[in-house]
């Protein structure tokens, strides 16, 4: 067993203010001293990252839909009061989990979801997760207190205010400069980070140091257990004699360990300090390494040290790294430099959850897609740089187009090219083949008729 210490860190809120009825906004404001409606963003969705969301807010039809966990009955989406049609759809707190009740309200045509805790009291330690089955959610949803969810409730239950309840909603992204500073925390066996990380490095590759500055950390656990001999077990899932651990990625019924990890996590390190000015080298490793060696029975060393030969990095300097991050020999009860840096930072971060990605010091709220992250990203700067346009424009593709072994775009064109030109070649070819062979033929036909009407003009002859 292990645990994490966190403290509570900058966390991703939105900004909700009342747009109207007036009546309701100076209700709100006087309770919140004229500052936004108190809120937590989910963690799934995608929120839209330096956008506004202005919609009227509805409840669900029916009183025994309001919380959420059914299909809901259709909703008329009417009288937005902009022009773009966002409605907003406010649901109660229980009965089943965070994201049963915003796929529900998606699939009827929500732009986003409020969900009122079901409790009176702070939102602040409460975090709505994924509950694993979210992928397909793309709207954002936020959780407000109780109190402001009543009230937001009983006037749209009023006839006079009913049309006319709407909120703005604010997804706003820290942008103090023209560079952003992201974190990405995580653990090297976890499946949906090597997903991401595998299809997010062709884009991470195309920002430079002056404007974006990266930094990978991974999660590091200790073992309570071990702790309580003072770390003196010999764990396969820790180092150090449980001082730092990391979940067996296969859960216990394949090959694998926590160590196993650990090792990946001291290499990527390794990799990244090795290269901090040149950042592009841990992302084509990084490609590289999700495409080799992805799976559980090739998360291994040796397949490790294959993508490094791919990407013309020198295995041997990066072994030292690992090896020398150890204090003693016998890594299975030795402190570890690298690994307790790891640690430390972790305690500063207070992250809550893992993997996140932290972009400004701000946790970002979403969907692990390339697209909702880039949007994050995006947003925290105060002018977009042109990698930013590029791909919102489609001008950036969405795989590498330079693979790690150097065959660009441009190569790929030239390519399809000659093929082309080879086939058109070939058509040609076999055209000219079969009009020859089609005058043949006809050739043949030919004097083979003549011979016969000679025949049998000489046969008549001789007859008579």
């Amino acid at each position: 067993m292990w645990v994490l210490n966190f403290i509570l860190a900058s966390i991703a809120f939105a900004n909700i203010y009342v747009f109207s009825p007036d009546k309701l906004r100076m209700d709100m404001s006087t309770r919140h001293s004229h500052g936004p409606i108190p809120s937590s963003l989910a963690n799934f969705g995608n929120p839209p990252y330096g956008s506004i969301i202005v919609g009227r807010v509805f409840l669900p039809r029916n009183e025994n839909q309001y919380k959420g966990c059914s299909p809901l009955d259709h909703i008329s989406w009417d009288d937005d009061p902009d022009i773009v049609n966002s409605p907003i759809l406010l649901l109660e707190r229980g009965g089943c989990s965070f994201v049963v009740k915003v796929r529900n309200a998606q699939n009827i045509g929500a732009s986003a979801v409020l969900i009122m805790n079901n409790v009176d009291g702070s939102i602040d330690p409460i975090t709505m997760i994924d509950d694993g089955t979210a992928g397909n959610i793309d709207i954002p949803s936020l959780l407000i207190t109780k109190a402001d969810g009543d009230l937001i409730k009983d006037y749209i239950k009023k006839e006079s205010f009913q049309t006319r309840v709407a909120l703005s909603i604010s997804f706003e992204m820290p942008h103090p400069d023209n560079t952003v500073e992201y974190d990405i925390w995580m653990t090297s066996g976890f499946p949906i980070m090597r997903k991401f990380l595998y299809e997010f490095a062709p884009v991470a590759k195309k920002f430079n140091s002056t404007n974006a500055v990266f930094t990978p950390h991974y999660v590091i656990y200790y073992c309570v257990e071990c702790k309580a001999t003072g770390f003196k077990t010999d764990n396969q899932d820790c180092y150090g004699g449980g001082k730092y651990c990391s979940p067996d990625p296969d859960e216990g019924y394949g090959p694998l360990t926590g160590r196993d990890v650990l090792d990946e996590s001291l290499r990527q390190l390794c990799i990244n300090k090795a290269n901090i000015k040149n950042q592009k080298v841990w992302w084509d490793y990084i490609r590289g390494f999700y495409e080799m060696c992805g799976s559980d029975k090739n998360f291994t060393k040796k397949c490790s040290e294959k993508a490094m030969e791919r990407v013309k990095i020198d295995k041997y300097s990066i072994e030292e790294c690992v090896a020398s991050s150890f204090s003693i020999s016998n890594w299975v009860y030795s402190d570890n430099s690298l690994l307790d840096d790891e640690k430390y930072a972790l305690a500063d971060s207070g992250i809550l959850f893992y993997p996140a990605i932290v972009i400004n010091n701000q946790v970002y709220r979403g969907d692990f897609e390339v697209s909702a992250v880039m949007t994050a990203i995006c947003a925290g700067y105060q002018d977009k740089p042109k990698i930013c346009i590029d791909y919102f424009n489609g001008l950036l593709p969405g795989d590498d187009s330079e693979t790690s072994e150097g065959v660009g775009a441009g190569t790929v064109v030239l390519v399809m090219a000659l093929c082309l030109l080879f086939l058109i070649a070939v058509l040609i070819a076999y055209w000219v083949w079969m009009r020859r062979d089609m005058k043949a033929d006809i050739r043949r036909q030919a004097n083979s008729a003549i011979n016969q009407y000679i025949a049998l003009t000489e046969q008549n002859i001789r007859n008579h």
